[in-house]
């Protein structure tokens, strides 16, 4: 029986640790912060994004996503985790263009 609690703890570690630890990029994650210092919401975050900043962005094409941007009525902070990811990534002139104008 104390082996069985000791081989059940031992899996709920791995678990654990399964859940926090991206192993595509060999590091732990982080908790969801908003990635900007202080209160000054037109300032870009300070840390490049590095994981998709709204589910399915990464499988859209860029004409897709310039459509969908356009229509979407998407808040600041969320342009701005675009913008500052785009950039990061792909750089797609028209998208970081259509992001810039909706930012204004």
């Amino acid at each position: 029986m104390r082996l069985l609690r000791i081989l059940l703890g031992l899996a709920a570690v791995g678990v654990v640790v399964a859940a926090f630890r991206d192993s595509r990029r060999q590091r732990w994650l982080r908790p969801a912060t908003s990635g900007f210092e202080g209160d000054d919401d037109d300032r870009l975050p300070t840390a490049l994004e590095t994981e998709e900043p709204v589910l399915g962005y990464d499988g859209m094409d860029r004409d897709t996503l310039v459509d969908w941007l356009s229509e979407a009525e998407l808040d600041r902070a969320t342009l701005l985790r675009i913008h500052a990811y785009e950039s990061a990534n792909m750089a797609r002139g028209s998208v970081l263009d259509t992001v810039d104008d909706l930012l204004g």
